[in-house]
């Protein structure tokens, strides 16, 4: 990414008017006349390799809870998936920094990040016992654990424990409830777990095909001992610039693994604050604000978390018995703690002086169901079993994968969805890790910043054509949003209350697209 300081404008396409009314009759009281083939036809041209780099300033919002090991691992490794992508279509002028989501904790330990909306400047050196390698299992006794390793090696289901295979197995042993009956969940999600046992460096590392992987041993309790993934910061300096730019952004790494702590405050989490602390220029961290946002940037906010937002508003107060569930508590407008999630879309959007410069993306819990009546079925049962009295110690979630578990992050859904197409959604629970949600929240970036202004307001969009020369071939476009496809954003603020064109593939180097539509050329 190579560095500039001139502004860019909205979109790094031009367009080019070619006629205008063409054919179009008035009445006096300045009704378009119908059934006209088109008012105008605009063409766009892709200015492939021109311009200045657009600045663009990301804040990274990163739970360092500790069920965030493997997120923070999978963050920093797939990094470079997500500049690769935006590079592939622009360069930038990008400015980075790292907030976590725990605004109330007081740690006297140096090394542990207790943000209140700062910007992270010390990388985690190490991991606690709670990320040890663990697999999500209904289990009462080690004997259901013994599988384990196929499970791993991707010879076995994950939950069939009567499934084996050749290869040798190693110790795992059932972490479980007090009760058998405590076992499973109302949305039948499961308490107990199985955990990886080691006695060597070599026995993790040939299990889980990686030799980064180290068998940590906290005590001299052997039932302690287990295999883990250290941070990957071995390399890194103490301390980081708080705010990274194009000259030291291979440092991001450093700065996302913002460590995780088993301390109850930190199950408190409170991304939206976190944020708002974090950027507000008004605010008790402004001059980090002040100093990091850009008039003329615009600005992407990333929240990566497997548990909800509790954001609570200022005077109000969470009981810590309260904190596993606290997501369902009321919001203030319903006489609730928590800060409506409308208050933080406004908030956020107001940071600009252009609202449609604001991208906000989360990477957060949901159903992993492909059927819509299914995924309403899931998020239904989620809130049942969250809320479910607990005569259990319930740790109920609604999706699972290699990775994790995951809490449904409704409030973040809210807020990406407020944000219409300037928002993105992604699921955390991914066995790959978070890589292909880091893919589709660049691929919503390079959508905003190639929307087209239309010159005029579109009269009737049945009267739309989108056409694509790409490699001499010509396509013809279609609604929708996928691939190959197109989309109307009708008033869009950064275009002046006109509407905008957007692209399921973002167009690439060197292509055409022609638009033609009927449009009313009395209409602004």
């Amino acid at each position: 990414m190579k560095k500039a300081s001139a502004q860019r404008g909205r979109a790094w396409l031009g367009v080019v008017v070619l006629g205008a009314a063409v054919g179009t009759l008035w009445s006096c009281n300045h009704e378009p006349v119908k059934n006209i083939e088109k008012s105008f036809t605009l063409k766009v041209k892709k200015q492939s390799g021109t311009g200045d780099a657009i600045p663009i300033d990301f804040l990274w919002v990163v739970d360092n809870s500790s069920s965030m090991c493997e997120e923070q691992l999978s963050l920093t490794e797939s990094f470079d998936i997500f500049t690769t992508r935006l590079e592939s279509f622009f360069q930038i002028d990008p400015r980075l920094a790292v907030t976590s989501h725990d605004v109330q904790c007081e740690v006297d330990n140096l090394n542990v990040f207790s943000s209140k909306g700062t910007f992270n400047t010390v990388p985690a050196t190490a991991f606690p016992p709670p990320c040890q390698e663990r697999r999500i299992r209904k289990c009462f006794s080690d004997d259901v654990c013994e599988n384990m390793d196929c499970v791993v090696l991707g010879e076995c289901p994950r939950d069939d424990p009567d499934c084996t295979c050749n290869a040798p197995q190693g110790e795992w042993t059932c972490r479980k409830p007090n009760t058998e009956s405590c076992l499973e969940n109302p949305n039948g999600t499961v308490n107990s777990m199985c955990v990886r046992h080691c006695t060597t460096d070599a026995e993790c590392q040939e299990l889980f095909s990686d030799t980064s992987y180290i068998c940590q041993k906290p005590s001299a309790n052997q039932q302690d001992w287990g295999c883990i993934r250290p941070p990957v910061t071995t390399e890194c300096p103490a301390t980081v610039p708080a705010v990274l730019d194009a000259s030291n952004i291979n440092l991001f790494p450093c700065a996302a693994t913002v460590g995780v702590n088993q301390e109850k405050c930190y199950k408190y989490e409170q991304g939206m604050n976190a944020a708002l602390l974090a950027l507000d220029p008004t605010g008790p961290n402004k001059d980090q604000a002040q100093g990091f946002l850009r008039d003329d940037a615009y600005l992407v906010v990333i929240f990566i978390s497997d548990e909800d937002d509790c954001s609570v508003a200022s005077g109000k107060s969470i009981n810590e018995d309260d904190y596993d569930t606290c997501a369902l508590l009321q919001t203030t407008d319903q006489g609730g703690p928590l800060v409506p999630v409308g208050h933080f879309a406004n908030r956020f959007k107001a940071l600009k002086q252009d609202p449609g410069k604001v991208i906000v993306a989360a990477i957060a819990g949901d159903s992993t169901a492909s059927d819509t009546a299914q995924v309403g079925s899931d998020r239904d049962a989620y809130f049942v079993s969250k809320g479910d009295p607990k005569v259990c110690f319930h740790q109920t979630y609604i999706c699972l994968s290699d990775q994790g578990k995951a809490d449904y992050g409704a409030r973040y859904l809210e807020l990406t969805d407020s944000f219409g197409p300037n928002g993105a959604f992604t699921n955390i629970c991914e066995d790959t890790g978070i890589g292909p949600a880091l893919d589709a929240i660049a691929d919503t970036i390079i959508t905003v910043l190639n929307q087209i202004c239309l010159p005029k307001p579109v009269l009737d969009e049945s009267s739309l054509i989108v056409k694509r020369v790409r490699g001499g071939e010509e396509t013809l476009l279609t609604p929708g949003n996928g691939s190959g496809q197109y989309r109307i954003i009708e008033s869009v603020e950064g275009c002046e209350g006109l509407p905008a064109i957007a692209f399921g593939d973002p167009p690439s180097p060197g292509e055409e697209i022609t638009v033609t539509y009927q449009g009313d050329p009395l209409l602004q």
